[in-house]
């Protein structure tokens, strides 16, 4: 009976092995300063499309994202590597270290020349973001997941802008 036994569990935790995994993921995701919401579709074990929405604040900072993410899991489980490409409005750390090293340089009477707007103008821009980071199952696979994610938010257009970014959340994989 043991060898009996031992031979079905063997094929049964096979078959839990090989079964098709989930192909969907939804995730909400904060950090110190920010939040963002995404969805993620599996093409492969290897290669995943993910669209994501993000908001991140700091006092003066600010930046509204929204992009396209591609992403590779180069051991095809929870390690990613991820390239996105989208759309940003907001201000961001440049727009302002501009103006306050303007201000310093000429003892404050660059400010005199700005009004309240042109000082805190939101901008749009292309955004770049290249990243990386970890989705775990928690408990039973395709379940709930964690998703850990860092990188940075590459404001093109005008002025260049850098925010960089790391962010956990929870997630569904259905």
């Amino acid at each position: 009976m043991f060898i009996v036994f031992s031979v079905l569990s063997v094929g049964v935790f096979a078959q839990e092995q090989n079964r098709e995994r989930a192909r969907n993921s939804i995730a909400a995701s904060v950090s110190l300063f920010g939040a963002s919401l995404s969805y993620e579709r599996m093409l492969s074990r290897h290669f995943s499309l993910l669209a994501e929405s993000s908001y991140n604040t700091l006092v003066l900072i600010e930046e509204f994202t929204v992009s396209g993410k591609g992403r590779w899991y180069p051991a095809g489980n929870v390690f990613y590597l991820e390239l996105g490409l989208g759309f940003s409005y907001g201000r961001g750390i440049s727009d302002i270290m501009s103006h306050l090293l303007l201000g310093m340089f000429t003892f404050g009477w660059y400010f005199t020349t700005l009004d309240e707007e042109d000082l805190l103008a939101r901008r749009p821009g292309f955004l770049v973001q290249p990243g990386m980071g970890w989705k775990i199952d928690i408990g039973r696979p395709d379940g709930f997941v964690l998703p850990i994610s860092m990188g940075l938010n590459i404001k093109l257009g005008g002025v260049p802008d850098i925010l960089p970014f790391l962010r956990i959340g929870l997630g569904y994989s259905f």
